[in-house]
């Protein structure tokens, strides 16, 4: 990143000499041009463009893949679409014929058999050398046979690369690949519980952006891809308005949680893909174990790395910079209850200390393969709200699903900002949830936000309707499911992570409540600033904490929150364990029936037997 001219010092002594004159002159006074303020968006508006031609040669280098039916090309032009070219005609066939001389190829996709760390998949690419990647009736002819191979040989599904979009030689009949594209997607989710990952690699547009990208169960772009389903010039035609450089970046699409992983490179492609594929394991009890980690320490490391977006993995991560961070329980030393409670309150919202997702799926698991990146920008260390992760216990696969707050780093200095999900939060949980059923696994869902984003612009998205989804889903898994909450469960946006009736584990410095207790105060009340006093009855009364929750029949196991983080990762561990293993073996219509039974209403017919 270059900084701005007015951040610039002296270039010579003799400027040096002329600023600190007698005159008072200044570097300040002699340069008034405004300051451009960095924002977020410099880390994609500038970043280089992958190659995708060089990316794709590498990709099918690495992986060995063994193609199947290669031969596939088209041999008639029914659609007669041309163009004057100088003094005469050029025709499709003449397309198709300089396409191959100069990439040496006879289509644009290919699919076969790859390898990844020693794991089989099916893999299907689309390689920009040939026509721009574009679509047509041999391009999806090869993705429906790609997924039918897939199919019957029960191995994962790779779709990868890059593409213009649907080739305009072939008009509807190049079209309506899209649509056998999404139904061959659809037919080996429904068939196979293996996972289908789609890759971006270069440039991704129309036909593969809107067809068989967002049906896969992961979607993985690599650092440097553009993605859309318009093009710039496309979009720019039809708004009058040039499109902001960056903006339909596979960076800028995470953002918006439209891509779900950045990707560095192919190399740690190929590591990301064989880790997901090797953690698939059938459905078994599983024993705690010892987790790593020394259960003594009295910190967790939180680590620092360059500006920009992090690897995914966390192995591929540099780390320039690791703060110690003690665990300060300050609801310990208070006096009463209600002080206690307060103090419990406000550490949950504004405290650095307390355990996060990240934290415990690098602790209480075996293993973990992040569906996520964070980005370092200035002093900030930004996570989205909800982030997943592919994890295991004694060799037992688990989807997690967690809230995750964000930090601000300056020096020794570390602050929180809490996790308030967003409508897209919401719907990144929903698909993960989705993979988790597709793949038949059980879900660990860690639970700690205040609330849903409290914004007009995430009403307008549809917070409602994404928070809704949510709870509908995570409450109708048909597989085990482990709440833990770790933090705050605060109304329905910590509802919508937080299945209750299963089993339900809770931190005993956890809190549960409809509404933060400072808004439920302005509610009871009506007053926009409610007092310290209102707030500490408020909280005092409203029964939110982990002893009140279980005495009401919600929450089955409370977890002590120690001193020493990795000490309540090994019991939260054990709690996992446990609440997996009632479940298992139970079939779906049976774990819902118990949770039914158990979330039956508790205080009806109290008020008038009580008046007898």
């Amino acid at each position: 990143m270059t900084e701005s001219p007015a951040d610039e010092g002296p270039t010579s002594d003799e400027e040096a000499e002329y600023f600190t004159g007698d005159g008072g002159v200044t570097a300040e006074l002699i340069d008034r041009r405004p300051v451009i303020r960095r924002t977020v968006s410099t880390l994609y508006e500038a970043r280089p463009k992958l190659n995708p031609n060089e990316a794709i040669r590498t990709f099918l280098d690495a992986i060995d893949l063994q193609e199947r039916h290669g031969h596939m090309r088209v041999v008639d032009d029914l659609v007669g679409l041309q163009r004057r070219v100088g003094g005469h005609i050029e025709r499709y066939k003449d397309k198709l014929l300089n396409a191959e001389t100069k990439s040496g190829k006879t289509e644009s996709a290919k699919f076969g058999i790859g390898h990844f760390n020693g794991e089989r998949a099916v893999v299907y690419v689309v390689d920009w050398s040939f026509f721009a990647g574009s679509l047509g009736e041999v391009a999806g002819e090869k993705f429906v046979q790609a997924a039918e191979l897939a199919e019957r040989e029960q191995l994962p599904l790779v779709s990868m690369g890059a593409s213009s979009g649907v080739r305009q030689h072939e008009n509807v009949l190049g079209l309506i690949q899209m649509q056998r594209m999404a139904a061959a997607a659809n037919k080996f989710q429904h068939t196979t519980n293996r996972p289908y990952i789609c890759v971006l690699a270069g440039q991704v547009w129309g036909g593969m952006s809107a067809s068989a990208v967002p049906n896969a169960d992961l979607i993985v772009a690599l650092e440097g891809t553009d993605y859309g389903f318009a093009g710039a010039r496309v979009i720019e035609t039809f708004e009058g308005k040039p499109v902001p450089k960056g903006m339909q970046s596979a960076e800028a699409n995470y953002l918006d949680r439209n891509v779900d992983v950045l990707i560095k490179d192919v190399a740690e492609l190929i590591d990301f893909l064989g880790r997901v594929f090797h953690s698939g394991r059938s459905p078994k009890r599983i024993h705690a174990g010892a987790p790593s980690g020394d259960p003594r320490m009295d910190s967790r490391a939180l680590t620092c790395g360059a500006e920009g977006f992090s690897a995914a993995l966390w192995d591929h991560q540099v780390i320039e910079t690791t703060l110690a961070v003690a665990r300060d329980r300050r609801d310990r030393s208070t006096g009463t209850l209600r002080e206690a409670l307060m103090s419990r309150y406000n550490e949950i919202a504004a405290s650095a200390t307390r355990l996060d997702t990240e934290y415990l799926l690098q602790t209480v698991f075996d293993t973990a393969v992040p569906f996520y990146n964070h980005v370092r920008f200035e002093e900030e260390k930004t996570y989205p709200n909800i982030i997943a992760a592919l994890a295991t216990i004694d060799e037992q696969s688990f989807m997690v699903i967690g809230d995750q707050p964000s930090y601000r780093i300056s020096g020794s200095y570390v602050g929180k900002s809490p996790a308030n999900p967003s409508p897209e939060d919401f719907e990144y949980a929903v698909r993960m949830m989705e993979a988790a059923e597709r793949w038949g696994l059980p879900i660990v869902f860690f639970t700690d936000t205040l609330g849903a984003l409290p914004t007009m612009a995430a009403e307008r998205r549809g917070q409602s309707r994404a928070i809704a989804r949510s709870i509908k889903k995570s409450a109708s898994h048909p597989y085990p499911t482990v709440s833990v909450i770790i933090g705050a469960m605060g109304s329905g946006g910590g509802l919508a992570t937080t299945p209750f009736g299963r089993e339900t584990v809770m931190l005993d410095s956890a809190l549960g409540f409809v509404s933060e207790p400072r808004s439920t105060a302005t509610i009871l009340y009506n007053e926009a600033n409610p007092t310290l006093e209102q707030v500490g009855m408020t909280l005092e009364t409203m029964r939110a904490s982990a002893d009140d929750l279980k005495a009401q029949g919600l929450v089955d196991t409370i977890v002590h929150d120690d001193d020493s983080p990795s000490q309540t990762a090994r019991e939260l561990r054990v709690a996992i364990v446990d609440g997996y293993n009632k479940q298992f073996g139970l079939a779906p219509r049976r774990l819902r029936q118990k949770a039914d039974e158990r979330l039956r209403p508790k205080t009806l017919g109290k008020l008038a037997v009580a008046e007898k």
